[in-house]
């Protein structure tokens, strides 16, 4: 990520990106700069391990936040700690097509979020895709 909220909201200003999905070390003062020179949708993701997190996350400025439990470790975190998050909020972290549904299911996030859950050998596999959206479209079928 580049260290620079102009650089940011330039590339969101010349449509060369429609929204910004924050990983990095951006806090609320970088995201607050960003919000200065853009209306467009910001994404702020969060690695959650406490309920301090989850507190940090309510309170950001970001449009969504993405919940972790950190980068690309494969592994779902402690999923209560979700509760009543009161904001839209993307899921991420460990998912995969034998555990969406049963998230999507028990958290109602806005969104979830997906790598290696559907990936073999280090590249993302077209059958696991398929199987994933499967999974979170079966959840929404009455």
């Amino acid at each position: 990520m580049d260290e620079n909220p102009d650089r940011v909201a330039e590339l969101l200003g010349a449509g060369v990106i429609d929204l910004a999905q924050l990983h990095g070390r951006e806090d609320e003062l970088w995201l607050a700069r960003l919000r200065r020179r853009t209306e467009k949708p910001v994404i702020r993701a969060f690695r959650v391990k406490s309920p301090a997190d989850m507190a940090e996350a309510r309170a950001s400025r970001a449009d969504y936040v993405l919940l972790d439990s950190g980068a690309g470790c494969g592994r779902t975190f402690d999923w209560s700690l979700c509760a009543g998050i009161g904001r839209p909020w993307f899921l991420a972290g460990g998912l995969d097509a034998d555990n969406v549904a049963r998230a999507v299911a028990q958290l109602h996030p806005w969104a979830v979020d997906v790598s290696s859950g559907i990936e073999a050998g280090g590249y993302k596999d077209p059958e696991k895709m398929e199987a994933f959206v499967r999974a979170v479209r079966k959840e929404g079928e009455p």
